[in-house]
C-alpha cells in the first residue's frame, strides 16, 4: 500500500502554487477575492492533479486562509508568536479548476495589509497544501506524479508561487474602465481629426461654374441631394466629446453584461 507523497518540507503534504487571482465580488457588503487555485495541466513540479479527484469537504467545514502556509508550527518551536489565520475560504469545482472565494478578516491588522496588497497587484497567487491519498498516484513521464485522488488541507496567500500560472488576471475592476477612459479618448481624436480634414477638403474644393442652359432649352431640374450629403449635413452636429462619453458608457454597460 502506497503512503502519502511527502514533498514540501518533508510534511506528509504536498504545497503547490497553481492559483489566479480572477476578481472581486461584493457579496452582502464583504469583499470576496476569487481565485484560481489548480488546475489538471503540469505544474512545476511536474505533477498533474485530476479536478473531479479534489476532497473538499473537511477544508469547507474549517476553511482557514493562511499567509505563506505559516500554520505556526515554527512559532511553536522557537516561542515566537503563532501567526493567526488572515481569513477564511471556501473552495469549488468550476470547469476544468478548483477554485477558492476569500474573505479577509478585516478586524486584523496584518490581514488588512495582505488584502490591500492583494487589491493593488503585489500579491497575487495563493497556494494549495494536500494530501495525495494511498493508491491514488503514479509516476508519470516526467518524473511528477499523476494523482486521481488528493484532500486538500489549507490554502495561503503568498509572495512567491512556484506554479508558471500563478499569475493575477485583471479583472473589469482592476483598471479596465481607465482603458475604456482611453480608447475612448483615441476615438475622440481621430473622429475630430476626420473632421477637420473634411473640412479642408471642401474649402480646398474648387466651386463648379454652372453651364448656361442652351437657348431655347429648358433648365433641367436640379437633382435632389444624395445620401452621402444628407449624412454631411446630420454630421454638421456631431461632437466628438459627446460621443466619446457615451461611447465608454455603453462599452462599460457591454463589459459588464448590464443591458441599458
Amino acid at each position: 500500500m502506497t503512503a502519502s507523497v511527502s514533498r514540501s518540507l518533508r510534511l506528509s503534504a504536498v504545497r503547490k502554487d497553481a492559483a489566479t487571482l480572477n476578481v472581486v465580488e461584493s457579496v452582502g457588503g464583504r469583499r470576496v477575492y476569487k481565485f484560481r487555485a489548480s488546475d489538471g495541466d503540469f505544474d512545476r513540479y511536474s505533477d498533474r492533479l485530476n479536478v473531479k479527484g479534489w476532497r473538499v469537504d473537511g477544508y469547507n467545514a474549517n476553511g482557514v486562509v493562511l499567509f505563506n502556509h505559516d500554520d505556526g508550527a515554527k512559532a511553536a518551536s522557537s516561542g515566537a508568536e503563532p501567526q493567526l489565520p488572515i481569513g477564511k475560504g471556501r473552495v469549488y469545482i468550476e470547469g476544468d479548476a478548483l477554485m477558492v472565494d476569500v474573505e479577509f478578516d478585516d478586524e486584523d491588522e496584518f490581514a488588512k495589509r495582505v488584502e490591500r496588497k492583494v487589491a493593488k497587484g503585489i500579491l497575487n497567487a495563493v497556494s494549495v497544501r494536500y494530501l495525495m491519498l494511498p493508491g491514488q498516484y503514479r509516476q508519470n513521464e516526467r518524473g511528477g506524479y499523476d494523482c486521481d485522488g488528493q484532500e486538500l488541507l489549507e490554502v495561503s496567500v503568498v509572495t512567491i508561487p512556484g506554479n508558471a500560472r500563478a499569475v493575477r488576471a485583471k479583472s473589469f475592476e482592476d483598471g479596465g474602465e481607465d482603458l475604456v477612459e482611453r480608447i475612448a479618448v483615441r476615438v475622440a481624436e481621430l473622429l475630430d481629426a476626420r473632421a477637420e480634414a473634411k473640412s479642408t477638403d471642401d474649402e480646398d474644393a474648387e466651386p463648379e461654374v454652372a453651364a448656361e442652359p442652351a437657348p431655347d432649352t429648358e433648365e433641367p431640374p436640379a437633382e435632389p441631394p444624395k445620401a452621402d450629403d444628407e449624412e454631411d449635413d446630420k454630421a454638421k452636429g456631431f461632437n466628438a466629446s459627446d460621443a466619446a462619453k457615451s461611447f465608454v458608457e455603453a462599452f462599460k454597460s457591454y463589459i459588464r453584461g448590464v443591458k441599458e
